[in-house]
């Protein structure tokens, strides 16, 4: 039986895939519009912490894994990317 974080992982790189070619971002890649290698392994990264959450939770990991597809589709979040803050403190 496959885990119920597998449809989730699927749905969040097809989120990513078609977000940046439909938008045609990220042209000054190796391959024009394509996401960058980081979105796929912050992606990775985040459902490989999901994954481990004992097997007693794992529809509590897949609630988690499906809100961060949905963040992804309504741009609340966007893998790999940091949110940087410019804090400046000039005199």
């Amino acid at each position: 039986m496959a885990s119920p974080l597998l449809y989730p992982v699927l749905a969040e790189v097809a989120v990513i895939t078609y977000r940046d070619v439909r938008l045609k971002t990220n042209k000054d890649n190796p391959i024009p519009h394509f996401p960058l290698p980081s979105q796929y392994a912050s992606v990775a990264v985040i459902y490989g912490l999901l994954s481990m959450f004992p097997e007693q939770a794992s529809n509590l990991a897949a609630a988690l894994g499906w809100g961060f597809v949905v963040a992804t589709a309504l741009n609340a979040w966007t893998p790999g990317k940091a949110v940087v803050t410019a804090n400046s403190t000039t005199p």
